[in-house]
């Protein structure tokens, strides 16, 4: 019998031994999933990141147009006011003759 208990016992430490290294194992697998998925993550953020930054690009882009049409606007509303005043002198003289 004594010799059945030390097996026992030896059959224990064994396989807790393994089941320590299968929980060590376990955390490495966990561990390198979690890189991983952060890579992937990472990856996915640059690209998101890069798309960003173009349509940041497109949008100065964009803005500066604008800035040039505004002025151009401008530019007509004040050669219209001109003209219109230009008019109106012209026929306050005309209708002066």
């Amino acid at each position: 019998m004594p010799d059945n208990n030390n097996f026992n016992e030896l059959l224990i430490h064994t396989l807790k031994q393994i089941h320590v290294r299968l929980d060590r194992l376990e955390a490495k697998i966990d561990e390198k999933t979690d890189k991983a998925d952060l890579k992937a993550v990472e990856q996915r953020f640059d690209s998101v990141e890069n798309r960003l930054d173009s349509v940041e690009n497109r949008l100065g882009s964009v803005e500066s147009r604008l800035d040039r049409i505004e002025s151009g606007v401008g530019a007509i509303k004040w050669a219209i006011g001109v003209g219109l005043a230009a008019i109106g002198v012209l026929m306050a003289v005309l209708k002066v003759f």
